[in-house]
């Protein structure tokens, strides 16, 4: 006697599924996780002040990623065909990068099959404002609403007859939602910026504060290279982006400066 199938279930609001695919045996959980807003490359720059840039500081934490779960090196011939980009790891793992495009293209096979609400895709991505020797991360959007298959992670070699290594644990995939119908609903209308005058006159008094701060930082550079006394952090990148709000009926509203995605959990 035939068993009736019942339909798939219905994914919650505000909720992204991370569906483990059968026959995985190892505890992937661990692999996904919240974006960091740490970079090494801003970590080296003086005081890691970069980090007063609070639309790069914000876009590093959008999301989650998806850690490599074994070290590996990247060699790729130039050529067109699977064989002309060899994978090398230490030991034989399931969803190691692999060779499955062509044309120079390293792939990632994922022990998940997305699922989000039914007005929601995926944004896949490699990290943001992280860089990566001789390869660059494709970037995908993903109908999760209905696909009902796992998708890989993919970069492109940049660089032919070169080592190239991706780390264990080193980030190689950043996902989160995005709602479907909002491009397509949006639309972009130009005008003259003096047709709101209330608005003019807060960009005329950003744009004020924004010289003064800039003619700080320019003077006490100037200071540190003719002394070597470094700048104490406490006005010379005082931006007033990171302070900033936005001046309502209720008085001053800061802004989100990062986000804070919650960390997945395992529900059975």
């Amino acid at each position: 006697m035939n068993q009736t199938v019942p339909p798939p279930k219905d994914v919650k609001p505000g909720t992204i599924e991370a569906r483990i695919i059968p026959g995985v045996t190892e505890d992937v959980v661990a692999w996904l996780r919240p974006c960091k807003a740490g970079r090494d490359w801003m970590d080296a720059t003086p005081q890691k002040f970069i980090y007063r840039c609070v639309p790069l500081a914000a876009a590093n934490t959008m999301g989650w990623e998806l850690l490599n779960p074994v070290s590996a090196t990247i060699r790729w011939n130039g050529g067109q065909m699977n064989g002309d980009l060899a994978v090398t790891t230490k030991t034989p793992h399931p969803f190691a990068a692999a060779s499955h495009f062509g044309c120079g293209i390293v792939t990632w096979y994922l022990p998940f099959l997305f699922r989000t609400p039914p007005d929601m895709g995926l944004v896949v991505s490699g990290p943001a404002n992280q860089d990566h020797d001789d390869a660059v991360p494709l970037e995908a959007f993903i109908r999760t609403d209905w696909l009902p298959f796992p998708f890989t992670m993919n970069w492109r070699v940049t660089r032919k007859d070169t080592d190239i290594e991706f780390a264990k644990g080193e980030p190689i995939c950043r996902l989160y939602p995005f709602p479907i119908a909002l491009l397509e609903e949006t639309r972009i209308e130009i005008s003259k910026l003096e047709s709101d005058p209330g608005f003019l006159a807060e960009v005329n008094q950003f744009g004020k504060a924004r010289q003064q701060n800039v003619a700080k930082q320019q003077a006490d550079a100037a200071k540190w290279q003719a002394t070597g006394e470094k700048p104490k952090g406490d006005g010379v990148w005082n931006a007033q982006y990171v302070k900033a709000g936005q001046a309502n009926k209720n008085g001053f509203t800061r802004h989100q400066t990062i986000f804070k995605c919650t960390p997945p959990k395992h529900v059975d």
